[in-house]
Parts: structure tokens; sequence; C-alpha cells
């Protein structure tokens, strides 16, 4: 071969070269990366998962990621940490009702509802379960005053479960979180004694168990002797609805996208062959200002060849593997779908997928029972020993509860206190408000009662009351949405 020949060879592989690399920066520029990829792969997940006990650092860190990325998982741990209402009743127990000192008695179940009050018990125990049906675990550190209460969360990564005291968790805390003295200043005084401890001899004081009496520890799962996230199942399932949405915007460009071919002209007289009429710098000066001119949506692909032109568009009959995916995640989850999206069911339906649901979080509503119940025994000095009752009271059932203690308390059972813990009253502001309106503002005397169907005749337009949803059959959802029973 000659040297013209090589040198021929050599410009129509630098120009094919050239031009290949203009049409990959152009037909890939819109690329993008899934954001839940970035960070962790499917495959990490499995590796995780499948070894729960010595991957409870990377499954705790995957969850509260996930629970920032994805709206899915997040929403799913606000159902079930949203779920309960806290409603309770102060008790007495072992009371011998002929030996009852009623002013000594008073005194102390006054104190008793007023810390209560003070602990503010709705608030902090939701905030606890969001935490724990992420994490699977929540430690807290409790700070309080006369008038003030709040819970500390501290870092799961430096805590541990370490006993059982009263069929309640307590843990232990590992000092070597504390970097200097400056840090430890800022907790309360149990963590600076102990710290001093940690200092002398750090090898027989880094985990060192706090005092029950100031702590709190709760864990979701509580048949596991290890910390893993209740909701592990639905993890591989989030990256499938992220993938799979992915997979639906690449499809949903290539649908709408185009692709303009510009042909290089050919010497074709002489017969002879890969002879260009206009040189490399020449055509690719006018590939770039075609380019520049198209929107994103149309590629431009320079060749001397004929290109058959491709539409790149799906069957009407496509699948939507996003839907499916997302099924498959609330299956995993055990909880109905109709819960985030309302389509294609009654509420009849809905409503028992909901009992199942609310059993998981009345198993917790226990463990926070055992809890504050040993902190009134902790707490508690004087002769009458009281205790909480959380009610089994959730946003979905309350109103059904409610008329049940109604009914009771319409055959003289004593649910009075329950009765107004349904309405959100504690008990502390139950025996407040029953004072202001009876004793001072006499409303008894004073309001009128509200008409009613109990007050009015038929000829008023009244009867039987309407029934709740919850009380419908399926076929009667229907004729009520429909409008099935109204006759002109």
């Amino acid at each position: 071969m000659s040297n013209d020949e090589k040198a021929q060879d050599f410009t129509q592989v630098n120009f094919a070269a050239q031009l290949s690399k203009l049409i990959l920066n152009d037909l890939n520029n819109t690329s993008n990366r899934s954001s839940l990829t970035i960070k962790y792969t499917k495959e990490q997940i499995m590796t995780f998962l499948d070894n729960p006990r010595s991957s409870q650092k990377q499954i705790r860190n995957l969850s509260e990621y996930l629970y920032m990325v994805s709206s899915n998982y997040k929403r799913l741990i606000q159902y079930f940490s949203g779920m309960l209402r806290f409603d309770y009743i102060v008790e007495p127990y072992n009371l011998d009702i002929t030996k009852v000192n009623k002013e000594t008695f008073n005194k102390q179940y006054f104190e008793t509802i007023h810390k209560l009050e003070t602990m503010n018990l709705p608030h902090e125990f939701t905030k606890i379960l969001k935490h724990a049906f992420r994490d699977d675990v929540f430690y807290g550190y409790e700070y309080s005053g006369k008038e003030s209460y709040f819970i500390q969360r501290l870092d799961p990564d430096y805590c541990k479960i370490s006993s059982i005291e009263d069929g309640v968790y307590n843990f232990s805390f590992d000092f070597s979180f504390f970097k200097n003295i400056k840090e430890v200043k800022k907790y309360p005084e149990e963590f600076q004694d102990k710290y001093t401890l940690f200092k002398k001899d750090a090898s027989a004081y880094r985990w060192q168990e706090l005092d029950s009496e100031n702590t709190i520890c709760f864990k979701v799962n509580e048949e596991l002797d290890f910390p893993l996230p209740p909701f592990t199942q639905v993890f591989e399932a989030i990256y499938d609805i992220d993938e799979n949405k992915r997979m639906r915007r690449i499809k949903t460009k290539m649908d709408n996208y185009m692709i303009l071919t510009q042909k290089i002209p050919l010497d074709e007289k002489k017969g002879e062959p890969n002879k260009f009429l206009i040189d490399l710098d020449t055509a690719i000066a006018f590939h770039n200002k075609a380019s520049e001119s198209l929107p994103e949506e149309v590629g431009l692909i320079t060749s001397p060849m004929d290109i058959e032109a491709i539409k790149l568009e799906r069957k009407n009959n496509d699948y939507d593997n996003v839907a499916e995916a997302e099924r498959n995640y609330y299956n995993a989850a055990g909880v109905s779908q109709l819960l985030f999206n309302g389509a294609g069911s009654t509420s009849t339906a809905l409503s028992k997928s909901v009992i199942t649901d609310e059993q998981i979080v009345f198993m917790c509503l226990q463990q926070f029972e055992r809890w504050i119940n040993r902190k009134l025994k902790q707490i508690g000095k004087g002769k009458y020993k009281f205790r909480v009752r959380f009610l089994e009271t959730t946003r979905f059932n309350v109103q059904e509860v409610r008329e049940g203690f109604l009914k009771a308390a319409q055959y003289g059972m004593p649910v009075k206190s329950a009765l107004a813990a349904t309405l959100g009253l504690t008990p502390s502001n139950l025996v407040s408000m029953a004072f202001l309106e009876n004793e001072l503002l006499d409303l008894p005397n004073k309001l009128i009662p509200l008409a009613s169907s109990h007050t009015s005749s038929n000829k008023d337009g009244a009867g039987a009351p309407m029934k709740s949803d919850d009380d419908l059959s399926e076929s009667g959802e229907k004729t009520r949405d429909t409008d099935g029973n109204i006759r002109d």
C-alpha cells in the first residue's frame, strides 16, 4: 500500500471517529441517573438484608436515606406513626374503697394528672413513633421541669439495649460519642459524671447504662434481639418503583424523539470509493451549526451513507410498570394502596384493611403504657397508686369507640372519663372544664339545647339518621354515590 493510500485510509478512519463522537454527544446529552441509585445500589441492599444482624448500621442509614428521598416510604412511616391518638385515662388500683381519705386521694390524683398534662404524651409519643418505625429503636433522654417537658433523641449509633426493667427496655450509651468536655456540658449532669469515669478508664467505662428514671427506650420489633427497621421488606420494591419511573421517562422521551440525517456528498462520477466532496473540517462545522439550532428532542447524524428512519415509539397497549411496581410495594408493606390513592374499591374494603394495620400500632401502645406506668411508680411517693390506661383509639376508629362508650354510659357503666378522652379531653381538661362550665359559668342552666331529630317531628323532614359509610354494604355505597334512593 502506497503512502497516499495509507494517508487516505487514515483520513477516512479519523473522519468516521470524529463523526461518531459528535453523534454520541448529541444523542446522550439529556441522559439522567436515578436519584435513589446515586448512593445505594439494589445489590448493596440485598447484601445488607442477607446479613441484618451484622449490617444494623447500614440498614438503619439506608432507612433514613429512603425516608428522605422516597415519598412512598415517608408516607408509609407517617401513616403508622400518626395513626394513634394516645387518648388516656388515669385510674386508681389496689384501692381499698372502705378506707379512702378523700382529701389525700384528691391531692395525689391531681398531682398525677398535672404531671401527665405537662408531659404532653400524644405529641412526644408520636415523635418517638416516627423514629421507631424508621429505625426500629428509639433511644431518648428526658428533660423535665415543673411546667416543661421534652424527650431528646440520642444517636442510635452510640446506644444499645442493655436490660429490661418492669417489662421496659433500658439502654447503655457509648461515651466515646463526646470529643471533649465542652460537648458533655451541653448534656445533663448524669452524662457529665459518667464521662468523668470514661476519661479515667476508657475501656471499662466506654459503655454505661443510663438511669432508667430519665430514659425511654422503645422498640417496634420486640421479637428481635437486634434493631431491624419494620419495613425492610419494601426496600427492594422502592428501587423497583424508582427504576420503572426512570425507564418511563426515557420511553416518553424516545416517543417524542426525532433523528435528522445530513448526508456527506460523494464523487459518484469518477467511481472511486470513499471520495468525499467536502473535507472533515467542513463536515464538522456544518454538523455543529445544525446541532446548535435543534431542540433537545431532535438528534442529528452526519454520515456518507443512507440511513433508514426508525420510529422509536411504544405500542398502544404498553404495560404500566410503575403502577405494577407501586402495587408490589404496598403488598410488601402489608397495607392497602387505597390509603394513598382512591382508585378501584369501596370505603368498606378500605376500613377492613385499616383494622389490620391498627393491630400493629396497638402493640406499640401497650409498650408506651408500660413505660409511663413504670414512670409513675418511680415518681409516686404517696399512699394511693394510679396508672395510665391508653384507649385503643386511632384516627380511623375513634367515632366507633366513642359510640360504644356512650352506649355503655347510658347503662350506668363508669366510662365517663373514657368517653371524654375520645373527645380529646385529657383527665386534667375534663376536671377543669367541668368545673368551669358547671360551677363557675352555670352553662347547663344558661344554654338552650339545640334542635335535633329527637326533638323534631316527621313534619319537619326528620327521619331515620343517615348511616355512616362504615355501616354500609358495597351495594349501599353505590346507591348513595348514585343517589339511587332519591325520587322525583
